[in-house]
């Protein structure tokens, strides 16, 4: 077993020679259910503990990184894209891989890490939108924009990230036609310049979007924020700014949501 693409994420120590020693001692059934995996055959997953699906993931990520050299993709995107694994162990504790249905997704080399943020492939299926408002219809091919955590969301190195991903889809997915980007996420949602900071890198990215609208659904927004929803907003942690305005502004009647964004890709 070639543990070179473990070692790359840069686990937990102690996660880290957990992942080995199961490798080592059933190597045989790992190996079975990546090679599920690898044939788009995920369901085998949903009964396996969260640790030994990090390492049936580990184990998958020599198909993807062939599959990345097919479609001639640098060695840093594949890097860089892999490197969500570890921010996903983090949240889980370290004690393993929950999002199976999330990281499928870059497995499946639908979704890449491209600077600061990251592009999906996206046929737009979603019936929870209101497409009377949108300038796209249902089906229709998008790019999905996705913030990972971890670093400060500087506006520049977004548009940046947004530049390189127009000109890498054009390379690499030529045969991908779409004219908008989209996002649907709590970072748009049309009230948080209530309770921020006008110079607040949230809303300076929020402005690189058309903004179409709004829903009043705070459970994104609550778990970004403040990690769980609690019964008493004076429970909820302050210990950032961000933390301690949106606890003041909730218990002042104020709403958190998520909103719906798109940027034309020929606006860039």
């Amino acid at each position: 077993m070639n543990y070179e693409y473990l070692y790359s994420l840069n686990l937990n120590s102690q996660l880290n020679s957990k992942v080995i020693d199961l490798i080592n001692n059933d190597e045989v059934n790992v190996l079975c259910l990546a090679e599920k995996c690898m044939n788009d055959n995920f369901d085998c997953l949903k009964r396996v503990d969260d640790l030994t699906i990090l390492a049936v993931i580990v184990c998958c990520l020599e198909s993807m990184h062939e599959k990345y050299k097919e479609l001639n993709i640098d060695d840093k995107v594949f890097f860089d894209t892999i490197s969500d694994i570890k921010i996903w162990c983090e949240n889980n504790g370290n004690k393993g891989l929950k999002n199976v249905g999330w990281i499928k997704n870059h497995l499946r080399c639908e979704l890449f890490r491209l600077g600061r943020l990251q592009f999906q492939i996206y046929k737009c299926e979603n019936k929870t939108l209101n497409y009377d408002l949108l300038p796209f219809n249902y089906g229709e091919n998008l790019i999905y924009i996705h913030i990972p955590q971890g670093e400060r969301l500087v506006y520049a190195d977004c548009i940046n990230s947004i530049k390189e991903a127009i000109a890498f889809f054009d390379e690499h997915f030529s045969n991908y036609s779409f004219k908008y980007f989209f996002c649907e996420s709590w970072l748009l949602y049309c009230d948080n310049w209530l309770f921020m900071e006008s110079s607040s890198n949230i809303l300076q990215f929020s402005t690189l979007f058309d903004v179409v609208y709004s829903v009043d659904d705070d459970r994104q927004a609550i778990e970004r924020i403040f990690g769980k929803r609690r019964i008493i907003k004076s429970a909820y942690p302050q210990q950032t700014s961000l933390q301690k305005n949106a606890v003041n502004f909730m218990k002042n009647g104020g709403r958190l949501g998520v909103g719906i964004g798109i940027i034309n890709k020929n606006d860039i």
